[in-house]
Formats: structure tokens, sequence, C-alpha cells
């Protein structure tokens, strides 16, 4: 019988991940491991973040019987940027699972947060056979977008490259990247977003820049349309989970939401005090819900 979930502080219990390098889809993609025993959990993070974000609840899940694995997606933290002309498309992002899946040599749980949900559940709808189960944390996906919106989108998207080629980057300090990242999610602690500054930006003469590709930032010319995604949702086979933030600032209306949870079969559990990052916000109280849940549905070939 297992014991109730216990949740390790990594502040006070300092538990160093190991750096492994992967090969997937012709691209050197980094993540970060704990525990080396127990069925696979593969974390996901999100938009512009990093493998880090998972530093408070990893060695919880490591300590309760997993081997946990956090990825930095393409263009992402330390994994290698795509080439001249190249993009970053959900089809891509779906096409390193499946090369990461496979280089692993083991089917694998997917916990994944906003744009690493939407990645998660548009490959498990894929090969359904190689997710044990999943986990989206606050996302299901984005809005149902507008047809009729999407020669703008693509135009936007043309402006944004040429952007972005043209634009010098100005480096940043910490303290500066601190107080942007607060400003935009007011719930971290002073604390959380310095640790995500520190390991999501590089030294930079100076100052410091982001690790990120600043191609992530252009507007992508592919709308998000609802009646392909049910394709995917309903493709999924295996124990799903949503986690909500109570006090999100992205929630989608409630029929939106429920239609997607019926669609793929998930149970849905929201942490009440916390935003769009339960696990970074109310890393004890997200633990105190996954670690039942992969215990119940995680496992092995």
């Amino acid at each position: 019988m297992h014991s109730a979930a216990r949740y390790i502080d990594p502040v006070a219990d300092v538990q160093i991940p190991r750096d492994r390098f992967v090969e997937s889809n012709r691209l050197r993609l980094h993540m970060l491991e704990w525990g080396a025993a127990g069925p696979t959990v593969l974390l996901l993070h999100g938009f512009l973040e990093h493998a880090h974000t998972w530093d408070l609840v990893a060695p919880s899940l490591a300590e309760a019987g997993f081997r946990v694995l956090a990825l930095d997606w393409r263009g992402h933290g330390d994994s290698e940027r795509i080439g001249r002309g190249g993009y970053y498309h959900f089809a891509d992002y779906v096409a390193d699972l499946a090369g990461l899946t496979r280089a692993l040599r083991t089917s694998v749980t997917l916990v994944g947060h906003s744009m690493g949900a939407n990645a998660a559940l548009l490959y498990a709808g894929t090969e359904p056979t190689r997710v044990t189960a999943l986990v989206c944390v606050d996302s299901l996906g984005p809005p149902d977008a507008d047809p009729s919106l999407t020669t703008l989108r693509y135009a936007q998207w043309i402006s944004d490259l040429e952007r972005v080629s043209r634009t010098v980057r100005r480096g940043t300090t910490v303290e500066a990247a601190v107080a942007r990242l607060q400003e935009r999610f007011p719930r971290f602690s002073l604390e959380v977003a310095r640790h995500l500054v520190l390991h999501g930006t590089i030294a930079d003469g100076a100052t410091r820049a982001w690790k990120f590709d600043p191609r992530h930032q252009t507007a992508s010319p592919q709308p998000y349309y609802a009646r392909q995604a049910t394709a995917f949702w309903e493709a999924v086979r295996c124990p799903s989970l949503l986690v909500e933030g109570g006090q999100s600032p992205f929630r989608l209306a409630e029929a939106e939401i429920a239609e997607r949870v019926r669609a793929i079969g998930a149970e849905r559990v929201t942490v009440a005090d916390a935003g769009h990052h339960p696990h970074l916000e109310r890393p004890r109280e997200f633990c105190e819900v996954l670690i039942p849940f992969l215990r119940r549905n995680a496992c092995t070939d």
C-alpha cells in the first residue's frame, strides 16, 4: 500500500537533477532527470519557459517512485534551436515527442502545462498506445478560432518574422527580468520568479539574454480549430486529468472546457488558490493532486 503523497521542498532538500541530451527529429533536445527507476513521467513546460519550471514538484514525483524527465522544447532552455528558415509549429512538437518516446524505448506518462499540455494532447491522440496517462495543467488547448481571420494571421506572421529578423535583442538584468515576469504573472513569488530567470537566461557580456529563440515571439499562422482538435481528443485512450488553476486568467468558457473534458474522458480537479501555474504557485497542493493520479494510472510496458 502506498503512503500518502509527500511534497519535498526543493529549496530545503536540494536535489540537483541530471542533465540528459537526446537526439529527436534531427534536433539535440535537453532534459532534466530525477530518479532512476519506475514508470517514466515526462514533464512538458509552457510557452517561453524551460525544464526548470518543474523543479518545485519533480523531486516529490521521484520520491514517490517515478522516473521523472523534464524536457526543454526545441528552441527553449538548453535544447537546440531550429535552423535558418525554419519555424516552430505544433506538428513539430508532436514529431519531437514521437522521436523522444522512441529514444526512451518505453511508454510514457505526459504531464504538460499550457502550450506543453496542448502538444501532449495532440501527441496522445496521434500515438495513443505510447502514452499511459495524460495530465494537462491549466489548458486543454486555446479558444476556437474563426476561419475568416486566417489570412490576417498569415499576414501578421510574415510581419512578425520580418520584425524579428531585423531586431537586435537588448540584454537584460536579472532584476529587470524578474520584475517583468512578476508583472506578467503576479502570483509568482520573488523566489520563484528569480529561479525561472536564472535558469531561463544566459550571460551575454555584462547583461543576460533569454535562452528561447526570438522566433517564438511571433504570431503563429495556424489557427486552432476545435472541430479539428476534436479528432485528437477523441483518439486519446489513456486515463487523463485536467488540473486547473482556480484563479487562472486564461480559463476558457465553462461550456468549452466541459465539452473538451467530455471528448477526452478526463477527470477534472481545481487547485483553488492558483493561477495559470499551479505547479509553481501551489506546488504542495499540486503534488497532492498529481501523485495519487499517477499512482493509479502510470505504468510501464
